[in-house]
């Protein structure tokens, strides 16, 4: 017997054993109740592709999870929008080197990591957050979730949720999944502000009672050059952390003594500090004085005493 018989009784050989594993496949699959009329109504290419999605979804979750559309549904949110930039924030406040918002698009959708999700561990190491005792979620529903770091395993995932981010943790209760998150509050290890001798930090701060007050109101105003109308408006911004009034004891003492990272005294009577507030921002902890333009606001700010 030639070569080139040879090949080619192996090459009949080999297509009647793939036929026989298929149809093999196809009577278990129907044993099994499996839905094959599928592929009357959907290409080889679409079933392939679902299947490698299904397999994607495996690295997290069992076999047995895949029963129904709301299984993916409810914990990733609809669909996602892969390279689509939302604009909804999260506000990153806290013991963190970048207080301030960060774009929803900057987090996920991440086609760079597996699955489309971010590990919350690796979020925080990309903002620069190491050394740290708790993160606080909250969500725009009024959530609030406080984990400590050794709580706060591989599985803690931030998720792609309708037009925003979810949190979810196989190793979490469920009662821990946030959906809609808006913030996350770091608490450090570092206690890098003294007030009347007892150490805390920006993170502390701002779990105990907070406030959001007004700044920068200013008066706008523009001539239309439709009908040549000059019309007004008024600007401001809001900014959120912990009122003085809340952290000395108004009315004992004569004066407040505010220290800053440049070594300088700043003091006030207690009238003037009726609505100030200590803000975590770019520059340092802030002390904000509503109504007051930005160059009287003290910045770094490191130690709070006062005098009776």
């Amino acid at each position: 017997m030639n070569t080139k018989i040879k090949k080619i009784l192996i090459w009949i050989s080999s297509l009647l054993a793939a036929g026989v594993l298929v149809s093999a496949g196809l009577v278990l699959g129907w044993r099994k109740g499996l839905p094959l009329r599928l592929v009357d109504h959907f290409s080889l290419g679409s079933l392939q592709e679902d299947a490698i999605y299904m397999e994607d979804c495996l690295e997290c979750h069992t076999g047995e999870d895949h029963h129904r559309c709301t299984t993916c549904h409810d914990e990733h949110g609809a669909v996602e929008f892969a390279d689509l930039p939302f604009y909804n924030l999260i506000a990153l406040r806290g013991d963190v080197p970048r207080p301030g918002f960060i774009e929803i698009n900057q987090i996920t959708p991440d086609q760079d990591h597996h699955g489309t999700y971010l590990k919350l561990l690796d979020f925080l190491a990309d903002q620069g957050v190491k050394d740290f005792l708790s993160v606080t979620l909250t969500s725009r529903d009024g959530g609030f979730v406080t984990v400590s770091k050794e709580n706060i395993t591989e599985q803690a995932l931030l998720l792609p949720y309708m037009d925003g981010i979810r949190f979810a943790a196989e190793d979490l209760h469920v009662s821990t999944w946030l959906k809609g998150i808006t913030g996350m509050i770091v608490v450090g290890e570092q206690q890098n502000l003294v007030i009347h001798g007892e150490p805390t930090s920006p993170g502390r701060l701002l779990l105990g009672p907070t406030r959001l007050v007004i700044v920068e109101n200013a008066r706008v105003m523009f001539a239309s050059k439709i009908d040549g109308e000059i019309r007004e408006a008024e600007t401001a911004a809001r900014v959120w952390g912990a009122a003085l009034s809340d952290l000395v004891p108004m009315g004992e003492f004569s004066t407040l003594i505010v220290r800053d990272g440049a070594g300088e005294e700043h003091r006030y009577s207690p009238g003037e500090i009726q609505l100030a507030t200590l803000v975590p921002q770019v520059e340092g902890l802030t002390l904000v004085f509503p109504g007051e333009p930005r160059s009287v606001w003290v910045k770094d700010v490191i130690a709070l005493d006062w005098e009776e």
